[in-house]
């Protein structure tokens, strides 16, 4: 997979944030809350994806930071952005573009799909754009963490 866009990150530590722990969905005979649990932090980031985020979106913009346990399943589903666009009611929704940002280089179990095409080997940095009509998911078969972060906006 080539990335377009990449962002220079320094190291990421992760303990600075605030974690609140999270189920992916949707959920089903396969998917539940013991094997779909993760953690979000909103509104908090490493400083270079903040500049980031105030260079390259319009004012109103969110940032949600993913950290995925080893064994934990994000199954297939679409984005809705519902806390973007709950902040922002009076946005033309058809703008709206999310950035998926990896804060730490590939590890191996650790896998990312996209438009039913496999996404893995990635570099800190690396930014996938993630349109809100195309399925995703997120799997983390690995021994460590994985963690992203995602900026939704509208792009100046």
């Amino acid at each position: 997979m080539k990335y377009r866009i990449k962002i220079k990150l320094k190291k990421f530590y992760q303990k600075k944030y605030n974690w609140i722990q999270q189920y992916g969905y949707p959920q089903d005979e396969y998917y539940d809350n013991r094997n779909t649990i993760f953690y979000q932090s909103f509104d908090e980031a490493p400083i270079e994806i903040i500049k980031f985020a105030e260079e390259k979106f319009e004012k109103k913009y969110s940032i949600t930071m993913v950290k995925q346990p080893p064994s934990s399943f994000i199954p297939r589903h679409r984005d809705k952005h519902y806390k973007f666009r709950s902040k922002n009611k009076k946005i033309n929704y058809n703008k709206v573009v999310r950035y998926c940002i990896f804060l730490e280089d590939w590890k191996p179990g650790q896998y990312f799909e996209y438009d039913d095409k496999p996404i893995a080997i990635w570099s800190k940095g690396d930014i996938l754009v993630l349109s809100k009509d195309v399925y995703h998911r997120s799997v983390n078969a690995g021994t460590q963490f994985k963690y992203t972060a995602q900026i939704t906006g509208i792009l100046k």
